[in-house]
């Protein structure tokens, strides 16, 4: 079973969007602090697309998160559904190379990334079937 959260690319609904997200990881067993790390992680992913997403929004479609169960873990997948397929391969080139640490602190991009790795496994970010960003990574329930 997975819950898919949609919602436009505006600021006033990230906190919203949190509390929704707490629930949907306590509804799926995993432990309030995780619920809470899901909602950082959430938080991050919507920031970025809503700043960084400017130079490209113009159809006003919504972003979307899924978490669904599994194993002993939760996986939660982002959606962007009008990230041009140039800006998710640099996404993708900077999330493998998160995996090496931190990025400088004078670099203007990839620290967020870096931010998600922390708390999320198997991180990638890849083309979504009908366009866009998809960005999937798992988290423990516990």
């Amino acid at each position: 079973m997975a819950r898919r959260l949609t919602f436009p690319p505006k600021p006033g609904v990230i906190r919203q969007l949190r509390a929704q997200v707490r629930k949907v990881a306590v509804l799926f067993g995993a432990e309030e602090r995780i619920g809470d790390n899901l909602a950082l992680v959430v938080d991050e992913l919507v920031n970025n697309a809503i700043e960084h997403g400017v130079g490209y929004r113009s159809a006003g479609l919504d972003l979307a998160v899924q978490i669904a169960e599994a194993g002993e873990r939760l996986r939660i997948e982002f959606f962007d559904p009008e990230m041009p397929s140039k800006t998710v391969d640099e996404m993708a080139f900077l999330l493998a190379q998160s995996a090496n640490g931190m990025p400088s602190l004078e670099s203007e991009r990839g620290r967020g990334l870096f931010l998600l790795t922390v708390y999320l496994q198997d991180l990638a970010a890849e083309p979504a079937p009908n366009g866009g960003l998809r960005l999937v990574g798992h988290i423990p329930r516990k």
